[in-house]
């Protein structure tokens, strides 16, 4: 059967046999991700369920326990909502910026190496896209604010312009009656000077330092271990907490329950670590590779994540975060202000050597005050979301994944990125059982395979 009421319902049967030493359709997670909703049972239970979304009239006949369990999985009023989409870009209270496209490492597996131009933005331009941004005639000052300052290269070798961005948005969006502004930082952590520290700890700007933790993984990807190390040592003795994000590849995907023993003894000022896998397009061509690779990958970071909150200390990657959410798009739609003042969709693509550069760019900023906005182009961007896809449609990952990554289409075979679908979808998996299986320790005292095998 293909539940095909379920389905349209927004309610997926997803065949689990197999996590249990099963047949895989002899167990089925049926999965509402809209009334957060999720229960386990057999193909035959599946089947009353989909007779009850087929005849309304008949449901006083079947068991009052497929009853119960259809009314929590089809609580349509009580539905959760994705989280809404900018409508147009004059609404977005949320800004990216790319100071320049220097950088003073060359990473291996870096998405924005081929763009480095040595262009940073000039002031004048930067001050019009903060006056535009920061302004309560276009949004309303109820509105919280929030600009992250990114990398198309490293933003510390232009930090006269990331102390102008902190120091102008605070004193203006205070000065327009805002709520409040949320600035926060990534560094590759290799430039800091007593000014900086200050700065940062003056206005409380959270700092991300992308690091490979361990040394042999950040000298043969990214190098400066010691640099970055004294750097991280230092802002922690001056009191600011850095989340560490790093990038999992082949060379340390099976050392991530490691890395975490290293920040808990080397860092323990560490509030929070991230650890974002990478796949090289160049070296990642084989679908069978990509799929092992997703596979210990998410072994992996399970078994590193439980063992850092035994010891206090949160573990996060975007498919855990996402997990926690309802998305219509896997990114919301960036309004990212690149080296040259022009505005992208995409944070991971702002320079016009960037695949995708041409495609992502719906407006531009002027020194002398005027904004251009091709507000059609930013709508058709925005519409390449969760209802565009068609593979989408009957994914059950497809309210936390939303498509994925754009940039994955300008990076990725087709073939690749059915392999990262398929990953999304068995993280979902993983989560939804790992739920499960806390619920019914905590209501039976046995894990939930145990259970399931001495039925």
């Amino acid at each position: 059967m293909d539940y095909k009421k379920l389905k349209e319902n927004d309610i997926f049967p997803i065949p689990v046999g197999e996590d249990f030493d099963k047949g895989a359709d002899s167990l089925l997670l049926v999965y509402s991700p809209l009334t957060d909703n999720a229960v386990l049972v057999t193909p035959e239970y599946v089947d009353m369920m989909e007779q009850y979304m087929e005849n309304q009239d008949e449901r006083t006949l079947l068991p009052k326990d497929v009853v119960e369990a259809m009314e929590a999985l089809t609580d349509f009023d009580n539905r959760k909502k994705p989280a809404p989409l900018a409508e147009n870009p004059m609404t977005y209270t949320r800004m990216a910026i790319l100071p320049n496209n220097v950088c003073n490492f060359k990473c291996s597996y870096c998405y924005s190496a081929h763009g480095r131009s040595g262009k940073v933005i000039s002031k004048d331009v930067l001050k019009v896209s903060l006056d535009h941004f920061i302004d309560n005639k276009r949004v309303d000052a109820s509105n919280k604010l929030a600009i992250s300052i990114l990398g198309g290269g490293e933003p510390m070798l232009s930090w006269n312009l990331v102390k102008f961005i902190i120091e102008y948005s605070t004193e203006r969006s205070a000065s327009m009656g805002f709520k409040g502004i949320d600035i926060n930082l990534v560094t590759n952590g290799s430039i800091f000077t007593q000014d900086m520290i200050d700065t940062l700890k003056k206005y409380k700007i959270p700092v991300s330092i992308s690091f490979e933790i361990l040394e042999e993984i950040q000298n043969l990807q990214r190098g400066h271990y010691e640099k970055v190390c004294k750097n991280i040592d230092w802002i922690i003795a001056e009191g600011i907490r850095p989340q560490l994000r790093a990038c999992i590849t082949e060379d340390n995907i099976s050392l991530m329950k490691r890395m975490i023993d290293e920040v808990l003894t080397r860092f323990p000022g560490t509030r929070e670590v991230m650890m974002e896998y990478v796949t090289d397009p160049e070296k990642m061509t084989d679908p069978k590779q990509v799929r092992e690779f997703y596979r210990q990958y998410l072994d992996n970071f399970f078994e590193a994540h439980d063992y850092a909150a035994e010891h206090g200390l949160l573990l996060d990657c975007s498919a855990y975060r996402n997990f926690n959410l309802l998305i219509r798009r896997f990114c919301p739609g960036d309004n990212t202000l690149t080296a040259y003042g022009e505005i992208s969709v995409c944070s991971r693509i702002g320079a016009p050597a960037d695949v995708g550069y041409s495609d992502s760019i719906y407006g531009k900023y002027h020194a002398d005050g005027t904004v251009d906005m091709d507000e059609n182009k930013f709508k058709h961007l925005i519409g390449l979301n969760v209802e565009y896809y068609p593979q989408c449609k009957e994914c059950w990952a497809k309210w936390h994944c939303a498509g994925g990554c754009m940039v994955h289409k300008y990076t990725y075979s087709q073939a690749i990125r059915d392999e990262i679908c398929e990953y999304m979808r068995n993280f979902t998996k993983r989560m939804l059982l790992r739920n499960l299986d806390k619920e019914y320790k905590q209501s039976c005292g046995v894990s939930l395979k145990e259970g399931i095998a001495n039925m």
